[in-house]
């Protein structure tokens, strides 16, 4: 009879915990990971978003990690799409998302493989609006110009002090060729984008900017809107009164700016834009 070597037996034990520790920790790259995508329905609503995960090889990753997905228009009035998922089936995820609005959408998709590799990956897709109104539609003012990243919106929250109504017909800036007022709107679950002549903040009242509901919307750049750059804008009023602001361009949500400015009786706060490449 043969009697194994306790000392060796623990040795070798040790050896293949060790090696089975290893292969667990090792980890793909990020440059050796590629995402996949796939989506049910490229119309305006509720979509499913089918995300594969695999090596170069088209191996899928068996534990993937977590997923999170941001969804923009390139018309920048909306507010993004947000999801995530932390469970797959043999690398792909399934996750519910929804199309606000018909256009032109990338979607980024960012998997962290470990806390510090990050898989990060943009897909485009163009959004039918089942209805017979183009989504994009604007009024008789005319079309607006839809270029990828030509684009930015502008977002603040106005207060006025005095009695009377103050009624804002125009913006500029250097940054954009034009600035309009807009509006989205949702009928029947779908948005759309309205043209407004005017921005009327009542006597004692307040009127607030914010995505998903009246914007400036900064058409045609001049220049690259980056995250913490500053810019002015100017505001003027029916009754010829000038208002120039300084905006900071920041990520949504954008909320908490200590920026108040009292401009005779308006107080202008909040005042942000968009990230937008002048393309």
């Amino acid at each position: 009879m043969i009697v194994a070597n306790p000392l060796r037996l623990c040795l070798l034990a040790t050896l293949l915990l060790l090696g089975a520790a290893c292969r667990q920790e090792q980890k793909l790259a990020a440059s050796e990971v590629v995402l996949d995508m796939a989506v049910s329905d490229l119309l305006v609503g509720d979509t499913t978003l089918t995300i594969r995960a695999s090596d170069k090889q088209g191996k899928p990753l068996a534990e993937p990690g977590t997923l999170s997905l941001r969804g923009d228009m390139d018309h920048a009035g909306m507010t993004p799409v947000l999801a995530e998922a932390d469970t797959a089936v043999e690398g792909v995820f399934t996750v519910p998302f929804e199309w606000t609005m018909g256009g032109s959408w990338t979607v980024e998709a960012s998997l962290g493989l470990s806390a510090d590799e990050v898989v990060r990956q943009v897909f485009r897709f163009d959004i039918a609006n089942p209805s017979a109104e183009h989504a994009m539609a604007h009024d008789h003012h005319g079309a607006m110009a839809d270029a990828a990243g030509a684009n930015s919106a502008a977002y603040m929250q106005i207060a006025n002090r005095g009695s009377d109504d103050i009624v804002l017909v125009s913006a500029s800036s250097a940054v954009a060729g034009a600035i309009e007022f807009h509006e989205t709107r949702v009928v029947d679950g779908v948005a759309s984008m309205t043209h407004l002549d005017e921005l009327v903040v009542p006597g004692k009242g307040e009127i607030e900017l914010v995505p998903g509901g009246t914007h400036l919307m900064l058409m045609n750049l001049t220049a690259d809107l980056q995250l913490d750059d500053n810019f002015v804008l100017e505001l003027t009023s029916s009754a010829g009164q000038l208002y120039r602001l300084a905006f900071r361009v920041s990520e949504p949500p954008a909320s908490d700016l200590v920026d108040g400015v009292t401009l005779d009786d308006l107080v202008f706060n909040n005042r942000w834009a968009r990230p937008a490449s002048a393309g």
